[in-house]
């Protein structure tokens, strides 16, 4: 009997036990609380090529990104002007000829990468990148489309004259690169204007930029032109390359023409322009006088580039003699003229001197000669 109470009671401790711990609540799940079993997808990540991305940047309005290298291809994306995309080492065997915004091209098919890892193709006339990474895809793309928009003896003296920029070592060499420069800008401005009259939308002629060192494309949009201006940095370093100083001082003489950033633009550095048709002068900065006396150290060191000296030393004397327009108050205008006379510059002509002297005279009565002056203070 004994030993039937001691089982039914450990039987009721055993079933009270569990009763208890079945009863225990569970406590609540706090509402911001992750779930182990779930994991988030990963972030889609760049995929370097070698470690170093080469970058396209689109300079289309608009470039569609396609599954396979084709017109006919599915689109999988679209991105719009200025937009980069990651180039992935892969150029199609082929080209296809594609009218984008009014101008014809011939180009491969360059494939990308999306910021999801997803794989397409783009058109190559649609990009533009630094061809100095790639030197394979501006052979098989910017060269190319040198070829088909400008034919091939123009696109030859492209890659001529870059050539040249790198080999350049003597006075006679730099002579005939800067001559070769003005061509190519004037055949290359010619072609341009041509493709911006005729084409539906503005066409983007800036890869044009990584062709020529010491050329840069400008958008003159009061104009609708595009230009060619040189980078005279370039050209500086370009005739340091040379034993002979006569090129030295020549680039130097450029330098002061364009003083506020060294690029050769369409008007010269002594002149603002205030529209589209009219530029006034800025005879009072002492830009003309600074100019002067370059032209003088040049010609004193050679007579390489007379030409070009005496192009430029007779556009400085129209702007003092002829403008009716001055940017500056009278009395700094006065000051450089007087300054220019007194220094007497030998290469100046008698038609010269007495061109200078007039128009002293007729500063002095501006408001009876029709001569705007100050226009800085809007006088």
């Amino acid at each position: 009997m004994k030993n039937l109470t001691q089982y039914l009671f450990l039987i009721l401790f055993i079933y009270s036990f569990a009763a208890c711990k079945n009863d225990t609540p569970k406590p609540p799940t706090p509402p911001d609380a992750v779930d182990s079993t779930k994991q988030e997808p990963p972030k889609p990540k760049i995929i370097p090529i070698d470690g170093q991305p080469i970058s396209l940047v689109v300079t289309t309005r608009q470039a569609i990104i396609r599954v396979a290298p084709s017109i006919e291809a599915a689109e999988i994306a679209r991105r719009s002007k200025g937009d980069s995309l990651l180039f992935t080492n892969r150029i199609s065997q082929f080209n296809t000829a594609i009218k984008l915004e009014g101008v014809a091209y011939n180009e491969p098919w360059l494939r990308v990468i999306l910021e999801d890892n997803t794989m397409g193709w783009i058109y190559g006339a649609c990009i533009n990148f630094d061809a100095r990474q790639q030197v394979q895809l501006k052979e098989k793309v910017l060269d190319q489309r040198a070829v088909a928009l400008f034919g091939f003896s123009l696109a030859q003296q492209i890659a001529a004259y870059q050539k040249e920029v790198s080999s350049t070592s003597t006075l006679p060499a730099f002579r005939t690169l800067y001559s070769r420069a003005k061509i190519l800008k004037d055949s290359l401005e010619q072609q341009m204007e041509i493709y911006v009259k005729t084409a539906q939308e503005l066409p983007d002629f800036f890869w044009l930029n990584e062709l020529m060192d010491g050329l840069l494309v400008h958008y003159i949009e009061d104009q609708n032109k595009y230009y060619l201006f040189k980078d005279l940095r370039i050209w500086q370093s370009i005739s340091s390359q040379t034993l002979e100083k006569e090129d030295d001082t020549f680039v130097e003489m450029l330098l002061a023409t364009y003083p506020s950033d060294s690029i050769a633009f369409y008007f010269y550095g002594w002149e603002l322009p205030i529209d589209s048709h009219t530029r006034c002068s800025l005879l009072g900065s002492n830009i003309h006088s600074n100019v002067l006396d370059k032209i003088q150290v040049a010609l004193d060191s050679n007579s390489y580039f007379n030409t070009e000296i005496n192009d430029l030393k007779q556009a400085l004397i129209d702007d003092i003699a002829v403008s009716e327009q001055y940017w500056l108050p009278l009395e700094q205008i006065q000051e450089e003229l007087e300054l220019i006379i007194k220094k007497q510059y030998p290469f100046l002509s008698s038609g010269d001197r007495i061109a200078l002297k007039t128009r002293r005279q007729l500063l002095q009565k501006h408001v009876e000669n029709n001569i705007t002056i100050n226009l800085f203070e809007g006088r």
